[in-house]
């Protein structure tokens, strides 16, 4: 089984989307400590992350540009900005796609 994890500070959002994950096969796990998500997101062992742009403590972004240092788990930046400049960013700093909140239960496939 598939193991994604779940950085998203919103913490309705982040139950929806693990039961969405669960009910499609996936292992889901959220993070609901954010005071060391780096460390969680690359002890996990997950095989996809959805990473927050938003979330305490951190910028997404950053923390995107920090794990590319060291991991490369494929990274699904999920945010409400809905700006070009957002997604290329993203991107750029190695994001593997980028997805804008709302979203109409996964409008995008995920395969991992």
């Amino acid at each position: 089984m598939k193991k994604i994890l779940i950085v998203e500070d919103d913490s309705e959002l982040s139950k929806e989307l693990k039961l969405l994950l669960e009910q499609n096969g996936y292992q889901a796990e959220a993070v609901t400590d954010f005071s060391n998500t780096k460390q969680q997101i690359l002890q996990s062992n997950s095989d996809l992350v959805l990473l927050d742009i938003n979330i305490p403590n951190e910028n997404g972004e950053y923390l995107l540009k920090e794990i590319r240092k060291v991991n490369n788990v494929p990274i699904i930046m999920v945010t409400s900005r809905n700006t070009e400049l957002d997604e290329v960013l993203s991107m750029s700093y190695g994001a593997d796609d980028y997805i804008t909140k709302p979203y109409n239960k996964f409008k995008h496939t995920v395969h991992v």
